[in-house]
């Protein structure tokens, strides 16, 4: 079901027994590298700092789903439980309207977040929908226009931003990269013969190198260890557990309800790595009948969901599943064959992050704080 898009990633996944026809594409790859090199090069010089404000980027190496805005999320809810407010800045993939009608997400509990998706985007309703009042989710393309919004209208003092490395606007203090533990850069290739935005070299960039773990005991092969040791040498590797807290109606705010164990599911999707989520669910315990996977951001209609979940009925599904991604595109009234609920899931450090934290809590202290925690990191990390 994701068409174009399905026959491009199965190609740059090099996985085994994939056809990798992209790499038919390469002469249009070496001027994508030439091209995003400039682009990259100019970026740099004309990134700014912002004044009273500690800056996290989050990135990815490569398209796809890597569990960047997870980690973004993380991020946001580890630096309102350090005191300071905070704000994840979007801008706005999957959003239709002009960029001077985005702006801040509405936190008020009246607000009709679930008919604002072409507005927003459904990352930024989601980010919106799983963080506490004290955290600003700001879509605005202009990354500089959206710190200045998040500090001056929300008095956030941690800025989180999601999909930050490539953005031309804001400076960062710290920059965390999502790789996949298992293709980190799937047949090598730059776009569009493969998945990489940039060169793997460029992960010298990295503060910080993050791997979301799917499965309960997922280990990060040690092909990948090793090649990210010849890539960026000496940058921190942290690992995390996506966990499974429950399930809940889409729209519900009550408390989610346990997956029960070898229940037999659907899953219905519209992310960056389906096959990401489908490795989840089996390791929660689930039997999957069916996956239908829709484009990322797809703006699936009522039809075309009724018409899966009928066949997912018909394959021995007795529930369908959605991601907090999807929640926000999902059609309220929409009457179905099956019981939908979203997914409702967290993130558990698997390593120490205490030298990654403590600067965002000296931020959240002040400023003379803020310049003690980053001596002590540095110090930590030499």
């Amino acid at each position: 079901m994701r068409g174009a898009a399905g026959l491009f990633e199965r190609s740059w996944s090099a996985e085994p027994g994939s056809l990798e026809w992209t790499k038919a594409l390469l002469p249009l790859a070496a001027g994508y590298s030439i091209a995003s090199g400039i682009a990259r090069r100019r970026a740099r010089a004309r990134r700014r700092r912002i004044e009273g404000c500690r800056v996290v980027a989050v990135g990815n190496l490569t398209v796809g789903g890597t569990g960047k805005s997870s980690i973004a999320r993380w991020l946001a809810l580890e630096a309102v439980r350090a005191g300071a407010h905070a704000a994840v800045l979007l801008r706005g993939q999957g959003a239709l309207a002009p960029s001077g009608e985005r702006g801040a997400v509405p936190d008020f509990a009246e607000y009709p977040l679930a008919m604002r998706t072409s507005r927003y985007g459904d990352e930024a309703l989601a980010l919106r929908i799983g963080l506490p009042r004290e955290a600003a989710v700001v879509v605005d393309p202009n990354r500089m226009r959206g710190a200045v919004a998040a500090r001056s209208g929300y008095g956030a003092r941690i800025l989180i931003l999601d999909d930050g490395w490539e953005q031309p606007d804001l400076g960062w203090d710290e920059l965390w990269v999502a790789l996949d533990p298992r293709r980190p850069v799937g047949n090598g290739s730059l776009l569009p013969a493969g998945p990489l935005r940039r060169p793997a070299s460029t992960l010298r960039e990295a503060t910080r190198i993050v791997f979301l773990l799917e499965e309960p005991r997922e280990m990060i092969p040690e092909s990948t260890r090793e090649w990210l040791a010849r890539k960026a040498p000496g940058v921190p590797v942290s690992r995390f557990q996506r966990i499974l807290l429950g399930t809940s109606p889409p729209g519900s705010r009550d408390g989610p309800e346990p997956l029960a164990r070898g229940v037999k599911v659907a899953l219905l999707s519209g992310i960056g790595s389906p096959s990401r989520l489908t490795r989840f669910i089996l390791g929660a315990g689930a039997e999957v009948r069916l996956h239908a996977a829709f484009p990322d951001h797809a703006r699936w209609s009522g039809s075309s969901l009724a018409a899966v979940l009928s066949r997912a009925r018909l394959e021995g599904a007795e529930l369908a599943l959605i991601t907090e991604k999807d929640e926000p595109r999902w059609p309220g009234h929409l009457k179905v064959a099956l019981p939908v609920r979203v997914l409702r899931t967290m993130l558990l450090p698997l390593d120490p992050v205490e030298d990654a934290l403590r600067a965002i809590r000296a931020a959240a202290a002040g400023p003379g704080a803020e310049r003690d925690g980053r001596a002590e990191a540095r110090a930590e990390t030499r």
